[in-house]
């Protein structure tokens, strides 16, 4: 993952009125939380064992099909 494609991701999520924060710590350590801003809360990912946060490559297919 580049720079440059994080970066994209995150410009896509505000667009779409979401933001896009890296999660620290943890098994997750390197992952995303995709935030609705307007509810403030983390969007549910789907994934076993990472129910709220992405790889990059989720977060960008999973904002591709958002619909805000």
């Amino acid at each position: 993952m580049s720079n440059a494609h994080e970066k994209k991701v995150i410009r896509t999520a505000t667009t779409k009125g979401y933001s896009l924060e890296k999660v620290g710590k943890g098994p997750h350590h390197g992952r995303y939380a995709i935030i609705d801003t307007a509810q403030g809360s983390r969007v549910p990912s789907g994934v076993a064992g990472a129910e709220y946060s992405f790889s990059i490559d989720e977060a960008e297919r999973w904002l591709d099909s958002a619909r805000k």
